[in-house]
Formats: C-alpha cells, sequence, structure tokens
C-alpha cells in the first residue's frame, strides 16, 4: 500500500515537473554567454568520458558543440487561424499549414517543426538524414503521426509512396485528416487510429493535454485495467508493424519513423518480420530513456544483422547525455 502510495506521488510530482521542464526547454530558451557554453561541455564531455551514458564512442565532441548550438536556436514563428470548422484552427510554421485541434495549446509546433526540417548539417538529430533516400520509398510509416510534420516533409520527398500515418490519439484524427486531405497528395495517406507494440490488443494511454506529443502508453497490450482511471485516460487499440505490413501489402523499399515516447522498443519486437524480410531504412527516436539506443540497436541487429547502425545528435536536456536519434539503413 505504502509503495503505491509512494509511486502516485512521484508520479503527481513529475506530471508538475515535466511540463515546466519542457517549457523551459523549449520556449525560454536564453542565450549563453561563452564561460557558460564552456561550462555546459565540459560537463557533458566529463559525463561521457566517465561513462555515465555510456555513449562516449557515439556522441563526438562536434555533437556535443551542436547540442550547445540547439539550445539557443531561435524557433520560428507560427500563425493560428480560426477555420470554418470550430472544433479546428489552422497554424502555419514557415508557410507550412497544418489543422489542428481548437481546444490544444500549440505552442509546441515550432519546436515539433524545427525537429523534422532542420537541416541535418546544423541539427544531426532531424529527419534531414541524407541515407533515408526518401525520394525512392514505396512506403513509408509515420509511427507517432501527432501533428503530421514529418509526414509532410516526408510527403514533398517521395511523391509517389504510400504512406501509413499511425496515432492512437482520436483528438488528433481529424486535424491529421484535413491536413492531408488538404495536401495534394492526401489521396496516398492511410490514418490507423492505433498505438504501436509487440502484439495487437489495447492499452491504457496518458493523454498530456497541454503537450500533446507526451502522451504514452501506460501498460503494454492486453494488460489495459479494466477501467479508464480518469479523464486523462483513454482507451486504445494496439497494432503491430508485422499486422500493419500484412494489411496493406508491404515489401522492399520503405522507411519507418518511430516517435512513441519510450515504447520504441516494444514497436520494433513486433516488426521483427518486416525488419528480417524488408530491411526498411529506420529513423528511430531514442532519446527518452538511457538505455533506449542500445536497446533499440540490439532489436534491429538481432531481427536483421546486416543493418547498418548510427546514433545521431546529443540530447543533453536529460542527464547523463544519451544520442537522440539511431539511423539504421
Amino acid at each position: 500500500m505504502a509503495s503505491g502510495v509512494m509511486s502516485k506521488s512521484l508520479g503527481i510530482i513529475k506530471g508538475l515537473v515535466r511540463p515546466a521542464v519542457r517549457f523551459i526547454k523549449h520556449f525560454l530558451r536564453p542565450g549563453l554567454s561563452e564561460i557558460e557554453k564552456k561550462q555546459i561541455k565540459e560537463k557533458l564531455l566529463m559525463d561521457l568520458s566517465n561513462l555515465k551514458s555510456g555513449y562516449a564512442a557515439y556522441l563526438s565532441e562536434k555533437d556535443i558543440d551542436l547540442y550547445i548550438t540547439e539550445r539557443q536556436v531561435r524557433l520560428p514563428s507560427s500563425v493560428t487561424k480560426k477555420t470554418s470548422d470550430s472544433e479546428l484552427v489552422t497554424v502555419t510554421v514557415n508557410g507550412k499549414k497544418i489543422f489542428w485541434p481548437a481546444t490544444l495549446s500549440d505552442r509546441d509546433l515550432p519546436w515539433l517543426f524545427h525537429e523534422v526540417y532542420d537541416d541535418f548539417k546544423t541539427n544531426p538529430s532531424s529527419y534531414n538524414y541524407p541515407g533515408l533516400d526518401y525520394e525512392n520509398r514505396k512506403w513509408v510509416i509515420d509511427a507517432g503521426a501527432a501533428e503530421g510534420y514529418f509526414s509532410l516533409f516526408a510527403l514533398e520527398k517521395s511523391p509517389d509512396a504510400l504512406f501509413i500515418c499511425i496515432e492512437p490519439l482520436p483528438l488528433m484524427h481529424k486535424a491529421l485528416a484535413k491536413t492531408f486531405a488538404d495536401h495534394e497528395r492526401g489521396k496516398r495517406v492511410i490514418l490507423v487510429g492505433a498505438a504501436l507494440g509487440d502484439m495487437p490488443g489495447c492499452s491504457d494511454m496518458h493523454v498530456d493535454y497541454e503537450h500533446i506529443c507526451d502522451s504514452k502508453l501506460t501498460l503494454p497490450a492486453g494488460e489495459a485495467d479494466l477501467a479508464v482511471s480518469d479523464s486523462a485516460t483513454q482507451r486504445v487499440q494496439v497494432a503491430t508493424i508485422d499486422q500493419l505490413a500484412m494489411q496493406y501489402s508491404l515489401g522492399s523499399g520503405g522507411l519507418i519513423k518511430m516517435d512513441i515516447e519510450g515504447y520504441e522498443m516494444a514497436a520494433l519486437r513486433g516488426a521483427v518480420n518486416v525488419l528480417k524480410e524488408y530491411k526498411p531504412a529506420l529513423a528511430i527516436a531514442v532519446y527518452h530513456n538511457l538505455d533506449n539506443a542500445r536497446r533499440c540497436a540490439e532489436i534491429i541487429k538481432a531481427a536483421n544483422s546486416s543493418y547498418k547502425i548510427e546514433f545521431r545528435g546529443c540530447y543533453g536536456y536529460f542527464e547523463p547525455p544519451r544520442p537522440y536519434m539511431l539511423f539504421a539503413i
């Protein structure tokens, strides 16, 4: 009983602290003096050399310099407008327009845009990784589609590909469907209302209404509580990539992008047959927990040892530092 109370208390504290940390990290972004830059760099290098993160062989001094630069990046401005549908607004960042639920805060969108559209030379954690070879992809899975920026970015580079956008939250579906319908190639986009895991079923999902992209599953598939516990928890379907590959007759020439708040390992375990048989290119967010980069790499290599895996970008917002992205081709 005591441990349950303690766990719940810790959850409440994290729920209060995390939004504040995210706001400071993404939006205040104060300028750093040369002394502060030097101090940050020395600490990160020390953490790596002391093996606190275990990624010393993968994160270079250049990665750390780029992380420090990213901390001060000036985020693009956004313009939000009402639409004829009271449930939706449009948000435009650098000329890219998406539809967005009117009830949600849109202040994360400039940061999410930055994560996708940045030039790879200045942001090695962006999805502009040259080895992904977007132009020659036959299909693209966007796992954790959220606002849809990645799919829009990839649609421009992969005009003939079939897109499967996976987004478990019903709240986001209408906006995503409208965004893609508004796109000239929207007919090539299939929206799947499910989360990803290592087995089909259902799970409870915590919905972060302030930062919707931080919403995450709370239990493995098949272990959902008998009743939804509160208004911030929703029951969602869980699918596997292997299941979707059969459903949509996917073969070789694919690409999988994945940013699903720490559930990337389970989703990769549910994609073993696809990784083994078709070897799609992979762009996986691995910063959510310290061991995620290693664990994802192990699952990928076990499924198909011919993959060449590269960790890119230093994520120094959490301690110890760890890679931001895993790319595999």
